[in-house]
Protein backbone atom coordinates (compact mmCIF):
# COMPACT_ATOMS: atom_id res chain seq x y z
CA UNK A 1 0.00 0.00 0.00
CA UNK A 2 1.18 3.52 -0.49
CA UNK A 3 1.63 5.66 2.21
CA UNK A 4 -0.35 8.89 2.09
CA UNK A 5 1.80 11.91 3.97
CA UNK A 6 0.43 15.05 4.96
CA UNK A 7 1.51 18.36 3.45
CA UNK A 8 2.48 20.51 5.59
CA UNK A 9 0.82 24.01 4.69
CA UNK A 10 3.86 26.83 4.21
CA UNK A 11 2.92 30.21 6.34
CA UNK A 12 3.96 32.81 4.18
CA UNK A 13 2.93 35.67 6.78
CA UNK A 14 5.75 35.43 9.14
CA UNK A 15 5.09 37.44 12.40
CA UNK A 16 7.23 40.34 11.37
CA UNK A 17 5.88 41.05 8.03
CA UNK A 18 2.70 41.53 9.69
CA UNK A 19 3.37 44.01 12.01
CA UNK A 20 4.63 46.26 9.73
CA UNK A 21 1.77 45.97 7.46
CA UNK A 22 -0.71 46.71 10.70
CA UNK A 23 1.53 49.38 11.14
CA UNK A 24 1.32 50.79 7.61
CA UNK A 25 -2.11 50.22 7.66
CA UNK A 26 -2.57 52.05 10.83
CA UNK A 27 -0.58 55.08 10.02
CA UNK A 28 -3.15 56.99 8.05
CA UNK A 29 -5.53 57.05 11.20
CA UNK A 30 -3.51 57.94 14.21
CA UNK A 31 -4.04 61.82 13.36
CA UNK A 32 -8.05 61.44 12.43
CA UNK A 33 -8.07 59.72 16.29
CA UNK A 34 -5.75 62.14 17.92
CA UNK A 35 -8.04 64.84 16.14
CA UNK A 36 -11.10 63.21 17.32
CA UNK A 37 -9.36 62.66 20.85
CA UNK A 38 -9.14 66.13 21.07
CA UNK A 39 -12.29 67.54 19.63
CA UNK A 40 -13.90 64.80 22.74
CA UNK A 41 -12.03 66.85 24.99
CA UNK A 42 -12.61 70.09 24.26
CA UNK A 43 -16.25 69.19 23.76
CA UNK A 44 -16.14 67.97 27.87
CA UNK A 45 -13.89 71.11 28.76
CA UNK A 46 -16.99 73.81 27.35
CA UNK A 47 -19.31 71.84 28.71
CA UNK A 48 -17.91 72.01 32.71
CA UNK A 49 -17.03 75.53 31.96
CA UNK A 50 -20.67 76.23 30.99
CA UNK A 51 -21.65 74.15 34.20
CA UNK A 52 -18.90 75.95 36.49
CA UNK A 53 -20.54 79.31 35.05
CA UNK A 54 -24.03 78.90 35.55
CA UNK A 55 -23.37 78.02 38.88
CA UNK A 56 -21.67 81.18 39.72
CA UNK A 57 -24.19 83.42 41.75
CA UNK A 58 -23.47 85.94 39.49
CA UNK A 59 -25.17 84.23 36.75
CA UNK A 60 -27.89 82.83 38.66
CA UNK A 61 -31.13 84.78 37.54
CA UNK A 62 -33.27 86.39 39.81
CA UNK A 63 -36.63 84.40 38.31
CA UNK A 64 -37.13 81.69 35.81
CA UNK A 65 -39.17 82.93 32.94
CA UNK A 66 -40.63 80.20 30.21
CA UNK A 67 -41.52 81.55 26.72
CA UNK A 68 -42.46 80.23 23.63
CA UNK A 69 -39.62 79.47 20.68
CA UNK A 70 -40.78 80.83 17.62
CA UNK A 71 -44.66 79.65 18.11
CA UNK A 72 -46.34 79.17 14.48
CA UNK A 73 -48.43 82.55 13.37
CA UNK A 74 -52.00 80.79 14.22
CA UNK A 75 -50.42 80.44 18.25
CA UNK A 76 -49.70 84.31 18.30
CA UNK A 77 -52.78 85.26 15.75
CA UNK A 78 -55.16 83.41 17.66
CA UNK A 79 -53.96 84.22 21.42
CA UNK A 80 -53.06 80.48 22.15
CA UNK A 81 -49.56 81.93 23.17
CA UNK A 82 -50.68 82.69 27.08
CA UNK A 83 -53.09 79.54 27.93
CA UNK A 84 -50.39 77.46 26.53
CA UNK A 85 -47.92 78.62 29.02
CA UNK A 86 -50.57 79.00 31.84
CA UNK A 87 -50.38 75.31 32.27
CA UNK A 88 -46.71 74.70 32.96
CA UNK A 89 -45.86 75.56 36.39
CA UNK A 90 -42.67 78.07 36.87
CA UNK A 91 -39.98 76.79 39.12
CA UNK A 92 -38.54 79.73 41.61
CA UNK A 93 -35.06 80.97 40.43
CA UNK A 94 -33.15 78.62 42.83
CA UNK A 95 -34.07 75.47 40.96
CA UNK A 96 -32.04 77.13 37.71
CA UNK A 97 -29.40 74.57 38.56
CA UNK A 98 -31.30 71.80 38.95
CA UNK A 99 -30.32 69.22 36.39
CA UNK A 100 -33.66 68.12 36.27
CA UNK A 101 -35.26 71.57 35.68
CA UNK A 102 -35.26 71.41 31.98
CA UNK A 103 -36.74 67.70 31.63
CA UNK A 104 -39.15 67.94 34.29
CA UNK A 105 -40.85 71.33 32.26
CA UNK A 106 -40.66 69.74 29.14
CA UNK A 107 -42.96 67.00 30.79
CA UNK A 108 -45.30 69.37 31.77
CA UNK A 109 -46.16 70.98 28.12
CA UNK A 110 -45.91 67.36 26.41
CA UNK A 111 -48.75 66.26 28.88
CA UNK A 112 -50.55 69.56 28.94
CA UNK A 113 -52.82 68.61 25.59
CA UNK A 114 -52.14 71.77 23.83
CA UNK A 115 -48.71 70.08 21.70
CA UNK A 116 -48.37 66.95 19.59
CA UNK A 117 -44.53 66.57 20.34
CA UNK A 118 -41.91 68.89 22.13
CA UNK A 119 -38.26 69.60 20.08
CA UNK A 120 -36.32 71.22 22.58
CA UNK A 121 -36.22 72.71 26.20
CA UNK A 122 -33.33 74.83 26.78
CA UNK A 123 -32.16 77.27 29.07
CA UNK A 124 -30.99 81.03 28.36
CA UNK A 125 -28.11 82.97 30.75
CA UNK A 126 -30.65 85.30 31.37
CA UNK A 127 -32.74 83.30 33.33
CA UNK A 128 -35.49 82.96 30.40
CA UNK A 129 -36.24 78.92 29.39
CA UNK A 130 -37.41 78.45 25.67
CA UNK A 131 -39.56 75.63 24.59
CA UNK A 132 -39.90 74.70 20.91
CA UNK A 133 -42.75 72.75 19.91
CA UNK A 134 -45.30 71.14 17.50
CA UNK A 135 -48.61 72.43 18.79
CA UNK A 136 -52.32 71.26 18.24
CA UNK A 137 -54.37 73.80 16.90
CA UNK A 138 -57.94 73.52 17.69
CA UNK A 139 -60.56 74.31 14.82
CA UNK A 140 -63.55 73.25 16.35
CA UNK A 141 -65.96 73.84 19.67
CA UNK A 142 -68.03 70.76 21.04
CA UNK A 143 -70.88 70.69 22.78
CA UNK A 144 -71.05 68.85 25.45
CA UNK A 145 -73.05 68.63 28.62
CA UNK A 146 -70.71 71.22 30.36
CA UNK A 147 -69.58 73.65 27.97
CA UNK A 148 -67.80 73.78 24.80
CA UNK A 149 -64.64 72.09 24.52
CA UNK A 150 -61.71 72.80 22.17
CA UNK A 151 -60.81 69.82 19.45
CA UNK A 152 -58.15 69.62 16.91
CA UNK A 153 -58.60 68.13 13.54
CA UNK A 154 -56.81 64.62 15.02
CA UNK A 155 -59.69 64.50 17.71
CA UNK A 156 -57.66 65.21 20.13
CA UNK A 157 -59.28 67.14 23.01
CA UNK A 158 -57.46 70.63 24.28
CA UNK A 159 -57.34 72.31 27.74
CA UNK A 160 -60.16 74.61 29.26
CA UNK A 161 -63.98 74.44 28.60
CA UNK A 162 -66.21 77.61 27.98
CA UNK A 163 -69.61 78.16 28.89
CA UNK A 164 -70.27 79.97 25.64
CA UNK A 165 -69.19 80.39 21.90
CA UNK A 166 -70.80 83.50 20.15
CA UNK A 167 -72.34 82.41 16.67
CA UNK A 168 -70.27 84.85 14.83
CA UNK A 169 -67.49 84.32 16.96
CA UNK A 170 -65.87 82.37 13.51
CA UNK A 171 -65.55 79.39 15.68
CA UNK A 172 -67.06 76.52 14.12
CA UNK A 173 -69.29 74.57 17.00
CA UNK A 174 -70.28 71.10 16.77
CA UNK A 175 -73.78 69.89 18.08
CA UNK A 176 -75.32 66.50 18.48
CA UNK A 177 -72.45 63.99 19.55
CA UNK A 178 -73.88 61.34 21.83
CA UNK A 179 -70.63 59.70 23.12
CA UNK A 180 -68.86 61.55 26.09
CA UNK A 181 -65.70 63.51 25.25
CA UNK A 182 -62.12 62.45 26.17
CA UNK A 183 -60.03 63.44 28.81
CA UNK A 184 -57.53 66.45 27.60
CA UNK A 185 -55.02 65.30 25.74
CA UNK A 186 -56.49 62.18 24.56
CA UNK A 187 -58.35 61.72 21.39
CA UNK A 188 -62.01 61.02 19.94
CA UNK A 189 -61.59 57.41 18.08
CA UNK A 190 -63.86 55.86 15.28
CA UNK A 191 -65.22 52.88 16.86
CA UNK A 192 -66.64 54.54 20.16
CA UNK A 193 -67.39 58.01 18.26
CA UNK A 194 -67.83 58.33 14.77
CA UNK A 195 -70.16 60.99 14.90
CA UNK A 196 -67.83 63.30 16.31
CA UNK A 197 -65.12 62.00 14.10
CA UNK A 198 -67.81 62.39 11.08
CA UNK A 199 -68.19 66.04 12.72
CA UNK A 200 -64.44 66.64 12.71
CA UNK A 201 -63.55 65.10 8.95
CA UNK A 202 -66.25 68.10 7.90
CA UNK A 203 -65.16 70.71 9.79
CA UNK A 204 -61.76 70.09 8.45
CA UNK A 205 -62.71 70.26 5.06
CA UNK A 206 -64.67 73.66 5.73
CA UNK A 207 -61.36 75.26 7.99
CA UNK A 208 -59.72 74.65 5.19
CA UNK A 209 -61.61 76.78 2.68
CA UNK A 210 -60.46 80.53 1.78
CA UNK A 211 -62.24 82.43 5.08
CA UNK A 212 -65.18 83.92 3.22
CA UNK A 213 -66.48 80.60 3.31
CA UNK A 214 -65.38 78.80 6.63
CA UNK A 215 -66.20 81.98 9.02
CA UNK A 216 -69.57 81.75 7.46
CA UNK A 217 -70.47 78.63 8.50
CA UNK A 218 -70.89 78.30 12.05
CA UNK A 219 -72.27 74.92 13.47
CA UNK A 220 -72.41 71.59 12.44
CA UNK A 221 -74.94 69.40 13.37
CA UNK A 222 -74.89 65.71 13.68
CA UNK A 223 -77.67 65.30 15.79
CA UNK A 224 -78.76 62.88 12.81
CA UNK A 225 -75.94 61.55 12.27
CA UNK A 226 -76.69 58.16 10.03
CA UNK A 227 -80.76 58.60 10.53
CA UNK A 228 -80.57 57.77 14.12
CA UNK A 229 -83.70 60.07 14.91
CA UNK A 230 -85.19 59.99 11.07
CA UNK A 231 -84.22 58.10 8.12
CA UNK A 232 -85.89 60.56 5.61
CA UNK A 233 -84.04 63.28 7.03
CA UNK A 234 -80.51 64.73 5.77
CA UNK A 235 -77.54 63.63 8.67
CA UNK A 236 -75.78 66.40 8.92
CA UNK A 237 -76.94 69.77 8.82
CA UNK A 238 -74.85 73.08 8.96
CA UNK A 239 -75.79 76.80 10.07
CA UNK A 240 -74.66 80.25 9.24
CA UNK A 241 -74.23 83.04 11.62
CA UNK A 242 -77.43 85.01 11.01
CA UNK A 243 -79.99 81.35 11.27
CA UNK A 244 -79.58 79.80 7.77
CA UNK A 245 -79.66 75.56 7.94
CA UNK A 246 -78.05 73.78 5.06
CA UNK A 247 -78.38 70.30 4.82
CA UNK A 248 -74.82 69.00 4.18
CA UNK A 249 -76.71 65.56 3.72
CA UNK A 250 -74.59 62.34 4.60
CA UNK A 251 -71.17 61.93 6.25
CA UNK A 252 -67.93 62.06 4.03
CA UNK A 253 -67.42 58.68 2.70
CA UNK A 254 -70.83 57.51 3.38
CA UNK A 255 -72.81 59.17 0.62
CA UNK A 256 -74.75 57.35 -1.48
CA UNK A 257 -76.45 59.48 -4.86
CA UNK A 258 -75.49 62.37 -3.63
CA UNK A 259 -73.18 65.61 -4.19
CA UNK A 260 -69.87 65.05 -3.49
CA UNK A 261 -68.07 67.02 -0.98
CA UNK A 262 -66.12 69.29 -3.00
CA UNK A 263 -69.78 70.40 -5.53
CA UNK A 264 -71.75 70.68 -2.01
CA UNK A 265 -68.88 73.45 -1.22
CA UNK A 266 -69.12 75.17 -4.24
CA UNK A 267 -72.83 75.52 -3.84
CA UNK A 268 -72.62 76.80 0.16
CA UNK A 269 -69.37 79.63 -1.80
CA UNK A 270 -72.21 80.67 -4.37
CA UNK A 271 -74.96 81.12 -1.57
CA UNK A 272 -72.73 83.07 0.51
CA UNK A 273 -71.99 84.82 -2.48
CA UNK A 274 -75.16 85.88 -3.00
CA UNK A 275 -76.40 87.11 0.24
CA UNK A 276 -79.79 87.60 1.55
CA UNK A 277 -81.90 86.15 4.28
CA UNK A 278 -82.28 82.18 3.25
CA UNK A 279 -84.53 80.24 5.55
CA UNK A 280 -82.93 76.66 4.41
CA UNK A 281 -81.16 75.18 1.95
CA UNK A 282 -80.37 71.79 0.40
CA UNK A 283 -77.07 70.90 -1.14
CA UNK A 284 -77.22 67.38 -0.45
CA UNK A 285 -78.60 65.79 -3.62
CA UNK A 286 -79.93 68.16 -6.71
CA UNK A 287 -77.61 69.38 -8.64
CA UNK A 288 -78.54 72.90 -8.04
CA UNK A 289 -79.33 74.56 -4.54
CA UNK A 290 -83.06 74.29 -3.69
CA UNK A 291 -84.40 76.49 -1.19
CA UNK A 292 -87.27 75.99 0.81
CA UNK A 293 -89.14 79.09 2.25
CA UNK A 294 -89.99 78.64 6.16
CA UNK A 295 -89.94 80.77 9.07
CA UNK A 296 -86.12 80.97 9.64
CA UNK A 297 -84.81 78.75 12.95
CA UNK A 298 -83.80 80.99 15.79
CA UNK A 299 -80.44 79.61 17.56
CA UNK A 300 -81.28 78.60 21.10
CA UNK A 301 -77.39 79.01 21.94
CA UNK A 302 -76.18 82.15 22.00
CA UNK A 303 -72.66 81.79 23.82
CA UNK A 304 -69.92 84.49 24.06
CA UNK A 305 -66.46 83.40 24.50
CA UNK A 306 -66.31 82.72 28.16
CA UNK A 307 -63.59 80.24 30.12
CA UNK A 308 -65.15 78.24 32.66
CA UNK A 309 -62.22 76.14 33.63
Amino acid sequence: MGVIRKKHKERSDRPQERTRADASTLGPLVPVLCTAALVAGAVWGLEKVKAHVYASPAYRPAAIKVVLANPPDWVVREKWQERILSVITVPPAEAWMDDGLVRRLADQVASSGWVKSVQRVSKRMDGTIEIAAEYRRPIVMLMTDHGYVPVDRDGFRLPEVYERVEANSGWIRVRGVTSPPPKVNAAFDEKTAPDAMAALRLASLIFDQSWEIASRISAIDVTNFRGRQDRRDCHIALWTPDGTLIKWGSAIGEEMEENSPAEKLAQIAVMLKRGGPQAQVDISTLPNRAIITVPPAIETADMSSHRVQ
